[in-house]
């Protein structure tokens, strides 16, 4: 996003991977803001966005942390701003790793206050597969 010339917050709640993503904005020749914080309180940023990327985030809570998260999200977005959000899917074979998300399950999570535009098959990067997992790609709007 950075590099279409749009300007981009990174927040994540691990040092570790903020500095990973830091050391690729700085690879890639971009600027970004990048801020150690939690997404279950994003609305201690004091900021609205146009549009928020959750790239592996949502599958990773249950149904408490979900709705907490939602909630989160709905702080930041602006009405009629846009999330994008890619998690595994309940394609994905066996029962390890991240939790294995419906098409239902992200429907129900943003049913009050969002609309979900659509939701797309796709695929998640990941070390162990090198065809990458099963994900949905969706795009949700803010009401």
């Amino acid at each position: 996003m950075a590099t279409q010339g749009l300007e981009v917050l990174g927040v994540g709640v691990a040092a570790t991977a903020i500095e990973v993503a830091r050391s690729k904005a700085v690879a890639h020749g971009v600027n970004v803001g990048f801020l150690l914080h939690d997404a279950l309180q994003l609305g201690r940023l004091g900021q609205v966005f146009q549009a928020v990327l959750d790239c592996g985030l949502f599958h990773t809570f249950d149904d408490r942390e979900r709705r907490r998260y939602v909630e989160s999200l709905a702080a930041v977005t602006a009405r009629g701003g846009l999330i994008h959000l890619l998690c595994f899917n309940d394609t994905t074979p066996g029962n390890g790793g991240p939790r294995h998300v419906s098409q239902a399950e992200i429907r129900s999570s943003f049913s009050n206050g969002w609309r979900v535009v659509r939701i797309d098959s796709d695929r998640y990067e990941t070390k162990f597969d090198n065809r990458g997992s099963p994900a949905w790609l969706a795009r949700i709007e803010r009401l």
